[in-house]
């Protein structure tokens, strides 16, 4: 409490001291989530790599089993390499926007009539899930610059989770406002909902809301990362809404031009 340069002395210090406790904490957590990362990244390889050698090795090893026996060893073998394959390749993906040089090649783009087209092609693979769908999209433009391609991940990510996680007849609706001079996309489903304990980490990669690892239900516990890294590319971004309902409900807000 002194009034002279000491005190400014004690101030410079005393600030000095909590930046470097700050910085210490951030380094311990990212410490921690690397090494969680690895460990999950361990954990979702070998269980399909583990199943690849087990199966190739009896169809190695028994040449007198029934080309019946055969073929669902390889079936086996075929969909676990898929997994692997998948797992890898998102991962290298994210691993990707992660790097300074990741930019997105965005062009000026009727968001309305984008996400008819998007919803089109996601009609089939929700009635093929036995899911009922809502989409409310506005019949005049409304314009954002969008890197199309990447952008649509994030629909197909947000469909593929809802699919994933929900019982037959979950309805999913999706729905197109403007806010503030931004787009304002609702996804929304009326399933089991995320856990409330799993809610501020659910962009994290590797964090499942159901907790499961296997290539029925898990998937490969990276998309939500990736769509919420490609809507933050866009200058927008992917959060986890809360609106009191049943379910769960993602926004995707973006700048309009």
């Amino acid at each position: 409490r002194l009034k002279n340069e000491f005190a400014e002395l004690q101030n410079t210090f005393n600030g000095m001291a909590a930046r470097i406790e700050r910085e210490t904490a951030l380094r311990e957590k990212s410490e921690n989530d690397r090494r969680r990362l690895i460990l999950d990244i361990s954990h979702d390889l070998k269980n399909p790599m583990s199943s690849i050698q087990g199966y190739a090795e009896m169809c190695m090893n028994k040449p007198d089993m029934t080309e019946r026996e055969r073929g669902e060893y390889l079936q086996v073998v075929r969909q676990n390499s898929r997994r692997a394959n998948r797992l890898l390749t998102e991962l290298f993906e994210l691993s990707q926007m992660d790097s300074p040089d990741f930019s997105i090649k965005p062009v000026k783009t009727d968001l309305c009539e984008y996400l008819r087209q998007v919803c089109g092609g996601l009609v089939p693979q929700l009635e093929h899930a036995g899911f009922r769908y809502e989409f409310d999209i506005p019949e005049e433009s409304v314009f954002a610059p969008l890197d199309a391609d990447r952008f649509g991940r994030i629909i197909q990510n947000l469909s593929d989770n809802a699919m994933r996680h929900n019982p037959w007849g979950t309805t999913v609706a999706l729905s197109l406002t403007v806010q503030n001079q931004h787009a304002v996309i609702d996804f929304h489903d009326d399933g089991i909902g995320i856990p409330a304990h799993l809610a501020e980490d659910i962009f994290k990669p590797f964090v499942r809301a159901d907790n499961s690892r296997n290539s029925q239900t898990g998937g490969s516990g990276l998309g939500l990362s990736i769509a919420k890294k490609i809507a933050q590319a866009h200058g927008g971004d992917l959060t986890l809404h809360a609106d009191g309902n049943q379910g769960s409900a993602f926004r995707i807000t973006l700048p309009t031009i």
